[in-house]
């Protein structure tokens, strides 16, 4: 009897101790769940910014960032958020399409359903640690990382302008060929990031950089006519600490510059120092100021002509269109107006230069062009390298493979006009029919052989032909064009495609005959790669079909081919998913080169990707081309 007791109790005891063990091992097991559910938010690194963080449900967060005249910029870090859904709220922004990373580096926006509406982003995370901003960073380290790289460069030049308090360096990075003397050479400041939050305006400058410094001849030109004084960071504290428009101390450098010595901060004295010394020597000819703005489109903020000059309003709407010409993301409509102001660094060069430094702010977008284009690094990138070949176009330094006929490079025999804002260089010239003074002539220097292009620029005038006529030759091949002059102007308007087998001579006679004033001012032409020896592409096949220019186009567009004999033609335009919506071409075609202008506004087509298709007695073939509008 007492043994049954003793194995009872035994057993008693070792089944409460399993029960507590089991209850043990589930508290363990929920304690663990809610520390890896415990969502981290940080801010403490290099340009981060945020405040406070707050939750009531630990999936909605509401953050707020550190604010100084204004708390646009975010930068932070999330952790143990993987395999969770995330709402994040940043109450201070006003962030549209955030962007997200896991390795700080390789950053992408949350798609349309994960920002469902502005300030707000969600999303389920893949990874332990994710990195969110409001758009890609470019802090100091990072600067660091390409300066060291470019000055590597045999074209470039590192100095420091200026130490600030927390001992970050302003510096300045001189792109020019340094075996030719800079005493004739043209003056040319860029400078960005004054505002720090406004990332986009360093990727857009890093495409300035990496174009200025390119194996390119026509660059190279253009090196050994100007030097650029390019600035990556005005304001480094700003960067560095986190701060969305001022610098560490809540001073906003852009509206600093007509302050007493004792009210400028010392980024503003480093470069007013380094331009005077500039100017002191031979005073720059271009200052371009590089922002972004919230806004979903591009600008220049143009200068009125009451609030400056007559000619320099000119002169800012002539080097503005030259960077709209022909650009998919940044269009004239875009262009904003103001008074200028003392405060900003363009009054300044005013006040001490007048009209002879062209001065404009540049803003790029963050999340949207106004064609509802996304903005991406390669863009911005892009309208870097845009930005060159318009201040050389601006500046009027040509190469053979990128070239100004303007009208004063001609035997001219019509009248001179300076009215309006729209026409290229100093003047153009126009004649009537009824003047009879005939036809005048742009010609090209002896080109090398190649594949050229060849643009217009023309000012619109209600009073001017609709119906004005161009005879554009070069390598055997004659091209007749009529362009309407009330409308396209102030811009490089397409006009053809020509090869040259051999070197030799373009040229493009306007008529003087035409229903209104015919007016002439420039011609552009530009090297587009080796010739299309057309006999040798379509010796093997009965048609040759070439890539459409422009591409990516608005609305516009031009599509080449060759026919080896005369044959039945089709060229259709298809969408991605195969559907046909343009039919161009279904008829007979004679033997040789054809162009057919394809206008996607008349086809009600939307933004994206299309396909056009040549068949040719049962053959065919297809290349796609992109529509941004």
């Amino acid at each position: 009897m007492k043994l049954k007791t003793s194995t009872a109790n035994i057993l008693h005891t070792l089944t409460t101790s399993y029960k507590y063990f089991f209850l043990l091992l589930l508290f363990l097991t929920l304690f663990s769940s809610n520390i890896k559910a415990q969502v981290v938010f940080e801010g403490n690194f290099e340009s981060g910014n945020i405040n406070t963080v707050s939750t009531t449900d630990s999936i909605l967060y509401t953050v707020t960032t550190k604010t100084d005249i204004g708390g646009r910029w975010f930068y932070f870090r999330i952790k143990n958020v993987k395999d969770c859904y995330v709402r994040v709220r940043v109450s201070s922004s006003d962030v549209v399409r955030a962007v997200y990373s896991y390795d700080d580096k390789n950053y992408e926006r949350f798609s349309a359903s994960e920002s469902p509406s502005v300030n707000l982003f969600q999303k389920t995370y893949s990874r332990d640690t994710v990195y969110v901003s409001y758009y890609t960073p470019y802090n100091y380290s990072f600067l660091q990382e390409r300066i060291n790289e470019w000055k590597e460069s045999e074209f470039a030049v590192v100095d420091t302008i200026g130490i600030t308090s927390r001992n970050l360096l302003i510096q300045e990075i001189r792109i020019t060929d340094k075996t030719v003397s800079d005493s004739g050479k043209i003056r040319v400041w860029i400078h960005a990031r004054t505002h720090p939050g406004e990332t986009p305006s360093s990727w857009q400058f890093e495409g300035i950089i990496q174009t200025l410094l390119s194996n390119n001849p026509v660059i190279q030109k253009y090196r050994e006519n100007i030097v650029f004084h390019c600035i990556p960071f005005t304001n480094p504290e700003g960067v560095f600490y986190g701060r969305s428009r001022t610098n560490y101390d809540g001073v906003d450098v852009e509206s600093n510059w007509n302050k007493s010595d004792a009210q400028t901060t010392q980024e503003v004295k480093f470069l007013k120092q380094r331009m005077s010394a500039i100017n002191s020597e031979k005073v720059m000819s271009v200052f371009l100021n590089l922002h972004s703005q919230a806004s979903p489109f591009c600008t220049f903020w143009i200068h009125t002509a009451s609030s400056t000059s007559d000619f320099f309003y000119r002169r800012e709407m002539q080097f503005s269109n030259l960077n709209t010409s022909d650009n998919p993301y940044f269009v004239q409509s875009d262009y904003r107006f103001s008074n200028l102001s003392s405060t900003f660094p363009e009054g300044w060069l005013w006040n001490n230069h007048g009209d002879k430094v062209m001065a404009l702010t540049y803003e790029t977008p963050y999340d949207f062009y106004s064609n509802d284009q996304p903005v991406t690094i390669e863009n911005l990138n892009y309208l870097g390298e845009r930005t060159v070949y318009a201040v050389a176009e601006y500046l009027e330094i040509n190469h053979p493979r990128h070239f100004i006929l303007d009208n004063k490079n001609v035997a001219n025999f019509w009248n001179v006009e300076s009215i309006g804002n729209e026409f290229y260089s100093d003047d153009y010239i126009t004649t009537q029919t009824s003047d009879g003074r005939g036809p005048i002539k742009f010609e090209s220097e002896i080109l090398e052989s190649g594949n050229y292009d060849v643009y217009a620029w023309w000012p619109t005038n209600p009073n001017f032909a609709y119906d004005v006529k161009y005879h554009i030759e070069g390598g055997g091949n004659q091209l007749d064009r009529q362009k309407n002059l009330r409308i396209s102007g102030g811009q490089w308007n397409y006009m053809a495609t020509l090869d040259l087998n051999n070197s030799g001579k373009i040229a493009i006679t306007v008529s003087d005959s035409g229903t209104g004033t015919v007016a002439a001012d420039a011609f552009r032409i530009i090297y587009r790669g080796a010739p299309v020896n057309i006999k040798d592409e379509i010796s093997l096949k009965d048609f040759a079909l070439y890539q459409n220019y422009p591409n990516p186009f608005n609305p516009s567009t031009t599509i080449r081919f060759n026919l080896n004999k005369p044959n039945r033609v089709k060229l259709q335009i298809f969408n991605t998913l195969g559907q046909e919506v343009a039919l161009l071409v279904d008829e007979y075609r004679s033997t040789g080169n054809h162009e057919v202008i394809f206008d996607a506004g008349r086809y009600l087509i939307s933004s994206g990707v299309y396909y056009y298709r040549l068949l040719v007695d049962e053959k065919a073939e297809t290349k796609g081309m992109v529509i941004l509008k």
